[in-house]
């Protein structure tokens, strides 16, 4: 199973810097989340390739508008499309995931427009991904961060409304652990097999252990329904918060420390 890790919870942008330090903590890749715009996707490639890292998806970290103001379908469409166009010229086969798209819709007038508005958008990007080989993957952000598609319910429903296949799923166990109805043990037995990426961190956002989620039971529940995805840690330290990386050497030794003990108890499970 390959592990990889979220670029953006790092605390550094250089891309050098970030390939070293995945390929240091023992991560077989990493799910790039950087500005598009800071460096080509041919430069990303080498930078990978020289620490002999693969690239398991496009997810930028700042995906929002940059101002309500801005919040459009098109600016939607460009923003993912953009994002789309950069993981095509990384290589085949590497998704992008639309965590951030419900962002975009907010200034539709009610419930039921914004909702409209998401699974038209969704169509839409359906349709420019399969012209270019690039796996589309839905992440299910909780109700703290994204206004819409919270729970495996919202993927449902989404799923059924575009009446086609081709949207994946990618699972947070943070997230769940706040927005899934039901046990996530048994949810992610149930969605395993429409998993492309499960993110891993407990549930403070900390690294395996650090909070009381129960990886040994979702580690089984992912394998017994057929998951033949990719991990990616997503952790951030604790007293930061959710969304903020390590600020100086020190924090950022010991979210290393965090993700060296993720790693190493993902693969013991693994190997059992």
């Amino acid at each position: 199973m390959t592990i990889g890790v979220c670029t953006w919870t790092l605390g550094t942008r250089d891309l050098d810097e970030i390939m070293q330090t995945a390929a240091e903590l023992a991560f077989d890749a990493v799910q790039y989340c950087e500005d598009l715009d800071r460096y080509s996707p041919q430069q990303v490639a080498k930078a990978a390739a020289r620490h002999q890292l693969a690239i398991i998806a496009v997810d930028p970290f700042h995906c929002r508008p940059p101002s309500q103001a801005q919040a459009t379908v098109q600016g939607a469409l460009r923003f993912y499309q953009g994002a789309i166009d950069f993981a095509a010229a990384l290589g085949e086969g590497i998704p992008v995931c639309l965590q951030g798209l419900s962002t975009w819709l907010v200034n539709e007038e009610d419930d039921q427009l914004r909702w409209d508005a998401l699974v038209n958008a969704c169509k839409s990007l359906l349709a420019y991904a399969a012209e270019r080989s690039v796996p589309l993957l839905f992440e299910l952000c909780n109700r703290y961060e994204v206004p819409m598609m919270h729970n495996t319910g919202d993927y449902q429903r989404l799923v059924r409304a575009l009446g086609q296949p081709g949207l994946g799923l990618l699972l947070d166990s943070f997230h769940m652990n706040i927005e899934e109805e039901h046990d996530p043990v048994q949810v992610l037995r149930h969605f395993a097999a429409d998993t492309g990426i499960y993110h891993i961190s407990d549930s403070n956002r900390g690294g395996i252990g650090t909070g009381h989620l129960d990886f040994v039971s979702q580690f089984r529940a992912l394998h017994q329904g057929g998951f033949r995805g990719a991990v990616a840690v997503e952790v951030v330290l604790p007293h930061l918060g959710p969304s903020n990386p390590p600020r100086n050497a020190e924090e950022r030794q010991q979210l290393a420390g965090q993700l060296r003990r993720s790693v190493r108890v993902w693969r013991d499970l693994a190997s059992r």
